[in-house]
């Protein structure tokens, strides 16, 4: 066998154990991935958009697709969740809402969701794009949550 053949062979299985190697770290991206979580109670009483740029925000996005006649921001948090780790939040009430990233493209996080003993699900979500959860009973109306990544 010429020497030759032997390098490019080397050099073939060289440059594919060096893709083999770094495809696991590209997958499992260390860094962190920032999330806000928005809690709000909907209702048809008399109240309005509560008086804050956070409540103003909330309605232009849910104001559209939900009716309501009352607004109130109760909770917001950040969190930062690597891949395939669990952020959580308390809502009112004492449920757990609880996410968790999974993979991440140029198309949004994939993203599974569980509001406990509620709803469970797994969405695409784009960057700084929230998405809206909502329905679940609360006093007299109902808790929605924003759940907004950035990356």
């Amino acid at each position: 066998m010429c020497s030759s053949s032997r390098r490019r062979r080397w050099l073939v299985a060289s440059l594919l154990a060096a893709l083999l190697l770094a495809a696991p770290v590209a997958a499992e991206d260390p860094r962190p991935i920032d999330f806000e979580v928005t809690v709000v109670h909907l209702s048809s009483g008399k109240g309005g958009v509560e008086a804050n740029a956070r409540a103003r925000r909330v309605d232009r996005i849910i104001g559209p697709q939900i009716k309501y006649n009352s607004l109130r921001v109760l909770d917001f948090r950040r969190r930062q969740v690597s891949l395939n780790q669990i952020g959580s939040v308390t809502l009112p009430g004492g449920k757990r809402f609880r996410f968790r990233p999974m993979d991440l493209s140029d198309e949004g996080v994939l993203v599974a969701v569980d509001v406990e003993r509620s709803a469970q699900g797994d969405f695409r979500i784009p960057r700084r794009k929230p998405f809206v959860f909502g329905g679940q009973r609360y006093l007299d109306g109902q808790l929605v949550i924003l759940l907004e990544p950035d990356y």
